[in-house]
């Protein structure tokens, strides 16, 4: 039960955001490259990828629509004469193709994905983290984009460092927070006759991958059938956690979410 927020703020009025796609044969060497400096990048600096096959769109070269490619995003947050030094930088580290960069308000910021998973359409996800990225896992997720059954279907790659990463491992109810490599696999599609598909090719990957990472699970980017996962997401926590919803909750009322159950749950033969 949470009857309270208290929140530290931090002046932002605009960021600087940009954008480019490199092609499926350069990612690896982008991604070794990504790897290896953000553990000394500045706190200001969130660079990350989408990887997926490149949409037939207009703003996307012809011959690379329909192909494997890694898109690529780079955000500052702070001086933007600084800032533009590291975002062109960011985006100059191999040949990417449609680069763009804009000044937007932090408010524009969090609505810039919101059409991409309207509702209506099916999705599913697998996620984790890993403590490093091995030249053998970035081959495997490009190597999986060759079966890929959907176009909007994407492998996110997000670096988790910074200040998020200097919270003690008590504070929060948030998972352990020392594997910085964030992994969400995500499948997007329209039509119920290719369920089967996507979820068989996230689930596919996803087990080629789960051996090389760490133990977590970011628990916003998990599947309605993941149950077995969510005392991973929350670890050490977990136990406390679940004191904390029998005294609040001993019925599991609330429970249509990932679940915390209630100890009592299993001596009153409730479900989860």
């Amino acid at each position: 039960m949470v009857t309270e927020f208290e929140v530290t703020l931090h002046p932002v009025s605009a960021v600087l955001f940009g954008r480019g796609i490199c092609p499926g044969d350069e990612a690896p060497a982008l991604l070794r490259h990504w790897r290896d400096i953000m553990p000394e990048a500045p706190d200001n600096l969130r660079w990350g990828f989408s990887l997926r096959s490149a949409p037939h769109a207009q703003n996307i070269p012809a011959y690379l629509r329909g192909r494997p490619i890694a898109s690529a995003s780079a955000l500052w947050v702070g001086d933007l004469e600084k800032g533009g030094r590291y975002v062109d930088r960011a985006l100059a580290v191999v040949n990417h193709q449609a680069v763009s960069k804009e000044v937007l308000s932090f408010r524009a910021l969090q609505t810039l994905a919101d059409s991409e998973f309207p509702h209506g359409r099916r999705y599913y996800t697998k996620a984790g983290y890993f403590k490093t990225l091995s030249d053998e896992s970035i081959s495997t997720m490009m190597e999986a984009l060759a079966t890929n059954p959907s176009l909007s279907n994407e492998i996110e790659l997000a670096y988790l460092g910074g200040a998020a990463a200097r919270v003690a491992p008590g504070e929060t109810a948030f998972g352990d927070r020392s594997s910085p490599f964030v992994l969400n696999l995500l499948a997007n599609w329209s039509d119920p006759a290719d369920d089967a598909a996507n979820i068989a090719w996230i689930r596919r990957l996803f087990a080629r991958l789960r051996p090389a990472m760490a133990p977590g699970v970011h628990i916003n980017f998990m599947s309605g059938d993941e149950a077995d996962r969510v005392s991973e997401a929350y670890r050490e926590r977990w136990e406390r956690l679940r004191a904390t919803k029998t005294m609040y909750d001993p019925r599991n009322f609330f429970r249509l979410n990932q679940n915390i159950p209630p100890l009592t749950a299993a001596a009153n033969g409730i479900s989860g």
